[in-house]
């Protein structure tokens, strides 16, 4: 898969999902899918890593289904933190589907950010 989705921690209570450098829609979608069972069986809120350094999102257009399944957002997350490096190709791919996103240029840094959020 394009997409790993696993915990980031032994507390269940960040998800990171670690971009390939090509991936599709549909595995945005299905990522989506796996991570929302994952938030929804935790016991209290979570926050979302999206690792994305040097990936770009895919040429072809998403399709309604695929961005069906980015629709739904578990009431449980807490904060979403943006791991793009010193690009933005990915800031503009997932953006539009969430309110709060935080943008961090390493995967340390957007680590630090949570952990600020919870001290």
């Amino acid at each position: 898969m394009a997409i790993v989705v696993q915990w980031d921690n032994p507390e269940r209570s960040i998800i990171r999902w670690d971009f390939e450098p090509e991936w599709t829609w549909e595995e945005l979608a299905d990522t989506a899918r796996v991570s929302s069972a994952m938030i929804a069986s935790a016991d209290g809120d979570v926050d979302v890593i999206l690792h994305a350094v040097d990936t770009q999102p895919p040429n072809e257009r998403i399709t309604r289904y695929q961005r069906s399944a980015l629709s739904y957002t578990p009431s449980n997350i807490r904060m979403l933190v943006l791991v793009a490096g010193r690009q933005m190709a990915a800031a503009q791919v997932v953006a539009p589907f969430f309110e709060q996103l935080e943008i961090a240029e390493t995967l340390a840094h957007a680590r630090d950010m949570l952990m600020m959020q919870t001290a």
